[in-house]
């Protein structure tokens, strides 16, 4: 966190700062003498320094007044204003309401709220005097820094402006990013839940079987979706938190967040991969939406943000993992020509990249997700439109991924041969489809496929990362 990318505005001046608090004491006197009036709410925002009004600091006043709102929403609110200017954002609340009852609801907020404690909210009473909370009973306010009596801190200047500056800053920057980071995570694990529920999916774990998975069922999923969801979160805050970095560097730290995401999800399982693929695919999503959502705010941009900026960064953390098979193919050199075999450490997806050049997941992130954006995406969509639930229209996507997509895990389980066959079926299913009998022809195909011990992972992936897409503008994330 940087404090010039924080307070990115331009500064007031002493005098305007002055002149902006002596014409809110006369604007509460005015606003005062209105008839009925019983008490005012003066909110603005406690922000040290030159620079009182940026991108974070207007977020956070925004914040504050819709608490406010819906704190005197049912008071007889005779009337309310808001400004903007350099010196900070301000907002007036006349009410018809008893003093006292106001300020408490007022201390709440100041106490309980997340941004709460640079919430300035004075209730002023028909005297034009602010309510204190000493007479109410209520504990004074806090300092930033050392949690004692902020008036008496501020008083004696026992902080530096500097340590209160950046306490501010790192308020507003960690504020912010857990609750995009929370609804990253929401969206992230909604979607993992969703593909393991759709039923039925040929050869894969749903609410009816394991499909050719001896070794796991529903609920494995279900505990290791459960497992990741800080995981979630951490992503996201990596690519807020420094999404400045190199590509190379940002992926490095997703990756090695990852690790430890696997880690929990074998805890979890007792050694089942349920989500390995997903994870990594998850990692490069929230964390190029971690980046992206970072740079808005600072910019004072409000979401939902460009998809195509999202998938961007994806390209740029993907294309770092693709050095993996740069790797593997020097490793491949040289056991060669000792006359070696290869690492035991060596994954499917490599192997198969390196027998027929298909790049399976990484290949997919370092193109943006083109599959799930340009296949998965629009058929959910496409099968929502036409009336289909959820559930359906998720296993319809499936059968398009699974129609198009050189799905690696389908490679790896059943060879060329085998994963051609289920391309051509799943097309089939499609090209014959009719709401009446899908189920029971899937369901057919998901037989058939445990026979052949054939398992569409990949596509599986894709559906998930279609859904978290999905379910992110469904948020209003992305759009």
């Amino acid at each position: 966190m940087k404090l010039n990318q924080i307070f990115c505005g331009s500064p007031a001046s002493l005098t305007e700062i002055l002149d902006a608090r002596s014409r809110r004491a006369g604007k509460q006197k005015i606003l005062l003498n209105t008839p009925g009036a019983r008490c005012l709410i003066s909110f603005s925002l406690n922000i040290p320094g030159e620079i009182k009004c940026f991108p974070m600091a207007i977020r956070a006043f925004e914040k504050g007044f819709r608490e406010i709102r819906a704190a005197v929403s049912g008071q007889d609110l005779l009337s309310f204003e808001e400004s903007r200017e350099n010196t900070g954002p301000e907002a007036f609340f006349l009410l018809a309401a008893d003093a006292p009852e106001i300020k408490r609801k007022m201390a709440s907020i100041e106490e309980n709220h997340g941004l709460g404690r640079l919430f300035d909210i004075d209730v002023l009473g028909p005297d034009s005097v602010p309510l204190s909370r000493s007479v109410l009973g209520l504990p004074p306010r806090s300092c930033l820094i050392c949690g004692e009596n902020a008036k008496a801190c501020a008083r004696n200047r026992t902080h530096s402006m500097e340590l209160v500056r950046w306490r501010t800053a790192q308020i507003l920057n960690d504020y912010f990013k857990e609750q995009s980071a929370d609804q990253a995570a929401a969206a992230a694990v909604r979607a993992l839940l969703y593909e393991v529920s759709a039923t039925p999916k040929p050869g894969l774990v749903d609410r009816n079987n394991s499909g050719s998975h001896q070794d796991m069922d529903f609920f494995t999923f279900v505990d290791s979706s459960s497992a990741l969801i800080p995981w979630f979160r951490d992503f996201f805050s990596i690519g807020w938190e420094h999404g400045d970095e190199t590509g190379d560097r940002l992926f490095e730290r997703l990756r090695f967040a990852g690790q430890n995401a696997e880690a929990k999800m074998f805890s979890a399982t007792g050694g089942v991969n349920t989500h390995k693929g997903l994870i990594f695919a998850s990692a490069i999503l929230c964390g190029a939406l971690g980046k992206v959502y970072k740079d808005a705010f600072l910019l004072g941009k409000k979401p939902p943000v460009p998809l195509d900026a999202v998938v961007g960064e994806c390209k740029k953390l993907g294309s770092c993992s693709l050095k993996d098979f740069k790797a593997e193919d020097r490793r491949q050199d040289v056991s060669a020509g000792a006359g070696r075999r290869r690492s035991t450490e060596e994954t499917a997806g490599e192997r198969i990249h390196t027998a027929y050049g298909i790049a399976g997941a990484r290949g997919e992130a370092a193109l943006g997700f083109p599959s799930a954006l340009t296949i998965g995406l629009p058929a959910l969509k496409a099968w929502l439109s036409q009336g289909f639930s959820l559930n359906d229209a998720a296993v319809l996507t499936l059968l398009s991924l699974l129609s198009q997509v050189d799905d690696t895990n389908m490679i790896h389980r059943g060879g060329l041969t085998e994963a051609a066959a289920g391309k051509k079926e799943a097309g089939a299913l499609l090209a014959e489809l009719t709401p009446e009998s899908f189920r029971e022809k899937t369901a057919a195909l998901d037989q058939s496929f445990i026979k052949r011990n054939l398992s569409p992972g990949g596509c599986a992936d894709l559906l998930a990362v279609s859904l978290m897409i999905c379910f992110l503008e469904e948020s209003g994330m992305i759009a």
